[in-house]
């Protein structure tokens, strides 16, 4: 009896890492989820892309390819960006925009302001 005892402990740890493999895979989900973030493009005055913000561009129409994404800003220059992004590639139906309203900050002592208007926040 004893080696029946010893022999089915003995079993059951041998199986005990298989069926915990199986239970992670039962409870896996079935695609990973997609990491999101917020990338904050700044605008010229005329509403224009920067070449600098391209890069941007390029990675949130592409993220748009596979997910939604979302435009925050002032809705005329949301609207620049969603054209951008539309000719990079991106598929129209996959972008929302969400119009905001700011306030300007006001001028540095040096007479510079940075124009919080003129920015957009994408969300991939």
């Amino acid at each position: 009896m004893q080696k029946l005892s010893t022999a089915l402990v003995i079993g059951g740890l041998a199986m005990m890492p298989l069926c915990a493999t199986a239970q992670n895979l039962a409870s896996a989900p079935a695609s990973a989820p997609v990491a999101r973030s917020d990338h904050l493009v700044f605008l010229e005055s005329d509403a224009s892309v920067p070449a600098s913000a391209m890069e941007t561009v390029r990675s949130a129409a592409d993220a748009a390819r596979q997910a939604p994404i979302r435009i925050e800003g002032r809705a005329d220059y949301a609207n620049a960006v969603k054209q951008e992004l539309v000719r990079h590639g991106a598929p129209a139906s996959s972008i929302s925009i969400a119009p905001v309203t700011t306030q300007t900050l006001p001028k540095a002592g040096d007479g510079v302001a940075v124009s919080p208007e003129r920015s957009v926040k994408l969300r991939f």
